[in-house]
């Protein structure tokens, strides 16, 4: 199974691809390109309070960014500059009693 994502309509491209891939083909559509998603990580690891590492997850369209601890607070300011879920903040450790 070939897995291709792509931003505009996937399906104007299905036929330059069946050229070249006879096999079994899932196509669909990407909200952001692979560079724009590692632009934000570049700017939002340099932007986020506490950032400790960043990648990018192509297959979710988003930018993960790790922190020390993960506050609502800190997930609503990125929410807030980048768009809900764009960057998801991931805490190494967990607030006691959570």
């Amino acid at each position: 199974m070939l897995n291709l994502m792509f931003t505009g309509d996937p399906a104007a491209r299905e036929s330059a691809i069946r050229e070249v891939w006879g096999g079994a083909l899932c196509l669909s559509r990407a909200e952001h390109t692979e560079a724009e998603l590692r632009a934000l990580q570049e700017r939002a690891m340099k932007e986020t309070k506490g950032a400790q590492s960043a990648s990018v997850d192509e297959r979710a369209g988003r930018v993960e960014i790790g922190v020390w601890v993960v506050t609502p607070e800190l997930q609503r300011e990125v929410d807030e500059k980048y768009g809900k879920g764009l960057v998801v903040l991931e805490g190494f450790l967990k607030p006691v009693g959570s």
